[in-house]
This record gives structure tokens, C-alpha cells and sequence, in this order.
């Protein structure tokens, strides 16, 4: 059974750049970006979700512990909007653990920990080339709510 202990603030420099690097290489697969964007501009970007780091009300950034042993991490915000909702903005299950089912108990895992915070729902983006988790995230119950479209010319 999976669990949440939060990223340190030792830890999170490097959680950081894993964070924009991979901002950088889905947002620029899905061509959302130009490809000479630095680094630096990016970050710029991702920091708007994220103002303050770890101290960022609402925000939470976690390994997903199986016993002692980390296989992922996770960061979602405990929102309001419509209503009170819990949005996934990141998971990542490390690449050798994989295929394990840690993806699904962690979705479960913040299905429950939202429930407790009061959030009536979850919300996420997934990209388009990024079918397994859209077939998970299907099979999970959920649903299409926007989609973005594009055509190159």
C-alpha cells in the first residue's frame, strides 16, 4: 500500500528542474512551444503555478512511498473553483517501477486524501501522445472535459 511524504526543501532544487526540463519536453512535443525557448523562460512560466515553492498556499509536492521506498512523485493543489476540487498537476512514476500499479494507487491515494480536504472532484491535463495515462486515467472514471485541438500549416 502506497503513501505521500512530503518533498523536502532539501530535495526540491532538483524536483525543480525535473519539473520545468519536463515542462519544456511535453509542452514543446505537444507544440505548445518554440524550440529555441532557454530554460530560464520556461521556469519563468512554470512559476506562475507555483509562486513560492514548497510554502505555495494549497500546493503539495509528495513522493509516493511503497514501505520505505520511493517509486514516483506527485504534485496536486487543493483549490477552489467552482468548487472545492483537487488539481493533478504532475505525477511521475520513476521508469523502474513502472507497470506496477503504483500510478492507479496513487490516483487512489489523492482520490482520498481530496475527499478528506473537502474537494468534490479532481482535475487534470493529459497530453494528447501520452496514451497510457489517458487509458488510465479513463479506466479510472474519468472523463473529457475540454479538448485542444491543432493543425500545423
Amino acid at each position: 500500500m502506497i503513501h505521500f511524504e512530503p518533498v523536502t526543501e532539501k530535495e526540491f532544487p532538483d524536483y525543480w528542474r525535473y519539473s520545468v526540463e519536463s515542462w519544456i519536453r511535453d509542452m514543446g512535443r505537444a507544440g505548445f512551444l518554440r524550440d529555441d525557448i532557454t530554460f530560464e523562460e520556461a521556469e519563468m512560466e512554470v512559476r506562475k503555478f507555483i509562486p513560492n515553492g514548497l510554502s505555495t498556499e494549497g500546493h503539495h509536492i509528495m513522493h509516493i512511498m511503497n514501505g520505505n521506498d520511493a517509486v514516483g512523485t506527485i504534485w496536486y493543489e487543493i483549490r477552489d473553483r467552482v468548487m472545492k476540487e483537487a488539481y493533478l498537476w504532475d505525477i511521475l512514476i520513476d521508469e523502474n517501477q513502472r507497470g506496477k500499479g503504483y500510478g492507479k494507487e496513487a490516483m487512489r491515494k489523492l482520490e482520498t486524501t481530496a475527499r478528506k480536504e473537502g474537494a468534490g472532484r479532481i482535475q487534470l491535463n493529459v497530453f494528447g501522445f501520452n496514451s497510457t495515462a489517458r487509458n488510465m486515467y479513463l479506466k479510472m472514471g474519468y472523463r473529457d472535459a475540454a479538448i485542444t485541438m491543432m493543425k500545423h500549416l
